[in-house]
C-alpha cells in the first residue's frame, strides 16, 4: 500500500517539475563534459625535439664539455605526488647554484632559460617554490637562472610591468628564453622540460585547481615560455593592469596580432599543482583596458610594454636562490590626462619603472659553479628563507 502511496504523489507532480530538475542535470552533465579543455591541441611526443629551441648563453659556449641529451627526460613518465612536496624541499641541498644559476657540471648543455617570478607578500609559498624548483630543473640538464622580481610598496598589483623589468633584465644578461612563472604554481610531471619552442608556448596546461583541464584555448596565465626575440617583438606585457586579472589575455592579443600561434605539451606533461592562497583583488577595470588595447591595436601596443618600462638606475641582487630585482612602480597611467585622451598612446608619456636604488653588489659571473655555505638573505622587504637556513636544510 505505502508503495501505491509514493507513485501517485510522483503522478501529482506537474510536468513542468520534472523538466526543470531534467535540465538542471543536464546542465551539470554539460558542465563537467565540456567545460575547458581535456585533450587540447598539442604537440606529439615524438615531435617535441624538433621543435625546441636550442640556443644558450654565450659563455656556456665556451665550456669544452659533451652535449647533453634530452631524449629520456622527455620520455619520463614519473609524477610527483601533491603530499610528497613537503619531503622534496625539506632535504634541499643548494650545491651548483650561484644567484640563482645553475649549470650541469658533467655535460654542456644545450638551452639557457631565465625564470621569471613575479612576487609580493608571498613568504610561504616562496619558501616552497624555490627549493622545489632548483630540485625539479637541476635533474634536467638545462642552463637556468632564477629571477625574482619584488613590487616593494602597497601600491595595486602590476603584474605586467614587473615581467617586463625582469625580461629586461634577463635579455641584458643574454638569455635567448624566458619563462614566465607564478610563484604559486608547481610543476609535476619530471617530462615538462622548461626550454622555449619555436613558437610561444604554454607550460601550465593542466592545473589540479581547474580539474587538470584547460580552461580556454587561449590562456596563456601560469606558466608560459617565449623566446627573448619574441618577447621585444610583441613589446612583452601591457603596463596598464593594476590589480588580478587580465594582462594575461592581453598578452595573447599582442601574440595573435604579429601571427604567433600557442604551443603545448601533451596533458601527460603539463600537470601542475597549484598552492593554496588567499585570493587577490580583481581589476574592476580589466575589461575596459582589454577593449581599449584592442582599439589602439598594434600602435598602442608599441608604446605601452616592455620599452616603455626602462629604468634609469639598473641594480639587481644576487642571492644564493635567486637574484632579487627590487622594484616600485610610477603613478597609473590613467592620472595622466594626455594618455588618457589621446586616441593613441604617446610614447614620451610612458613613465619609467623606478628600481630600488640601495647599493647592490653587482653581478660578476653569470655561469659560476660553486659549493660554499648559503649566507642568511638581509633583504629590504624579503623575509629571509629562515625554515631552511636555521634548519640546516640549505647545505652547500
Amino acid at each position: 500500500m505505502k508503495k501505491w502511496c509514493a507513485i501517485r504523489r510522483c503522478l501529482q507532480i506537474r510536468l513542468s517539475v520534472y523538466i526543470v530538475i531534467a535540465l538542471c542535470l543536464l546542465s551539470i552533465v554539460h558542465f563537467f563534459t565540456f567545460y575547458g579543455y581535456y585533450n587540447y591541441t598539442h604537440i606529439n611526443r615524438d615531435s617535441i625535439d624538433s621543435k625546441l629551441y636550442k640556443k644558450v648563453h654565450p659563455a656556456v659556449l665556451k665550456r669544452r664539455k659533451q652535449n647533453c641529451t634530452y631524449e629520456s627526460i622527455l620520455q619520463r613518465t614519473a609524477s610527483m605526488q601533491t603530499w610528497d612536496i613537503g619531503n622534496d624541499t625539506e632535504n634541499f641541498v643548494a650545491a651548483g647554484i650561484d644567484g640563482g644559476s645553475y649549470v650541469p657540471p658533467q655535460c654542456n648543455p644545450l638551452f639557457s632559460v631565465a625564470v621569471l617570478v613575479t612576487y609580493r607578500n608571498r613568504q610561504k609559498q616562496l619558501d616552497i617554490f624555490l627549493p622545489y624548483m632548483h630540485n625539479f630543473l637541476r635533474k634536467q640538464n638545462i642552463h637556468y637562472k632564477i629571477y625574482l622580481i619584488e613590487q616593494q610598496d602597497e601600491k595595486p598589483w602590476n603584474k605586467g610591468l614587473l615581467y617586463n623589468i625582469g625580461a629586461r633584465q634577463a635579455i641584458a644578461d643574454k638569455f635567448p628564453c624566458l619563462i614566465l612563472q607564478d610563484v604559486d604554481l608547481l610543476p609535476l610531471d619530471e617530462s615538462n622540460l622548461y626550454v622555449c619552442t619555436t613558437e610561444p608556448r604554454h607550460l601550465s596546461a593542466s592545473v589540479d585547481k581547474f580539474r587538470f583541464v584547460l580552461p580556454y584555448d587561449w590562456l596563456v596565465g601560469g606558466v608560459f615560455a617565449i623566446r627573448s626575440d619574441q618577447y621585444k617583438e610583441v613589446n612583452g606585457f601591457s603596463n596598464r593592469f593594476l590589480g588580478w586579472g587580465g594582462e594575461d589575455d592581453d598578452f595573447y592579443s599582442r601574440l595573435s596580432m604579429h601571427d604567433m600561434k600557442i604551443s603545448r605539451f601533451p596533458r601527460s606533461m603539463s600537470r601542475y599543482t597549484m598552492l593554496a592562497h588567499r585570493p587577490e583583488a580583481k581589476n574592476a577595470a580589466r575589461l575596459r583596458i582589454l577593449a581599449d588595447n584592442a582599439r589602439r591595436g598594434r600602435a598602442g601596443a608599441a608604446a605601452d610594454g616592455l620599452r616603455a618600462a626602462a629604468p634609469r638606475h639598473l641594480q639587481v641582487r644576487p642571492h644564493r636562490l635567486f637574484t632579487l630585482i627590487a622594484a616600485r612602480p610610477p603613478p597609473p597611467l590613467e592620472n595622466n590626462p594626455r594618455y588618457a585622451n589621446a586616441e593613441r598612446p604617446l610614447r614620451r608619456f610612458m613613465p619609467a619603472f623606478h628600481y630600488a636604488t640601495a647599493s647592490f653588489p653587482p653581478i660578476m659571473c653569470e655561469v659560476c659553479v660553486i659549493d660554499e655555505p648559503i649566507e642568511a638573505l638581509h633583504l629590504p622587504r624579503l623575509a629571509p628563507l629562515s625554515r631552511f637556513h636555521q634548519s640546516g636544510a640549505v647545505r652547500g
